[in-house]
């Protein structure tokens, strides 16, 4: 059966989940190799998992930290390319370590005017939202694109900006 969460009184299938983890009004991201990009931490919902609980356990994977979740974001629909969307909460770091795995190669915490040019897209919405759910404001429902479109644009940026401070600083070593 196919994880489901409640927004507004209204139920929305999720295949995914993540969590913004944020501190000061910076949130934690990290860079994940393949595809290359920086995103918030999480991943696939498990069948039968609770969303909340995909979103720990892929955070502790991914990261080392353990997290408990202050509340939901949002749920974010697909429209293009996918079509099931992903469960966003609001976490808070309790314990663990900063590490990196296979799937997180470098991690920063960014405010939002400082988020790196090479974010995939659809994590800029997310972050906003996470920031105005700090300040009390409700989950939301969006539909967001991923089309061929937003794919080569993002390639386009990507061109550009192809390193940028923490992977250079890691090359240095």
């Amino acid at each position: 059966m196919r994880a489901q969460v409640v927004v507004d009184g209204v139920t929305w299938p999720v295949s995914g989940a993540q969590v913004a983890i944020v501190e000061k009004g910076r949130v934690f991201v990290q860079f994940r190799p393949f595809p290359p990009g920086w995103e918030l931490p999480g991943g696939h919902v498990d069948t039968d998992e609770d969303p909340a609980v995909a979103a720990v356990r892929e955070t502790a994977e991914e990261t080392g930290y353990e997290v408990h979740i202050r509340g939901l974001v949002g749920v974010y629909s697909w429209r293009g390319l996918r079509t099931v969307g992903d469960a966003l909460y609001l976490a808070e770091i309790i314990g663990g370590r900063r590490r990196r795995s296979p799937e997180s190669v470098a991690s920063r915490w960014v405010a939002p005017g400082q988020m790196p040019r090479t974010i995939f897209p659809w994590y800029r919405q997310r972050i906003y939202d996470a920031l105005g759910r700090c300040d009390g404001d409700p989950p939301v429902h969006r539909v967001q694109d991923v089309t061929l479109h937003h794919v080569a644009s993002f390639a386009v940026s990507w061109a550009r900006s192809p390193y940028d401070a923490t992977i250079r600083m890691r090359r240095r070593r």
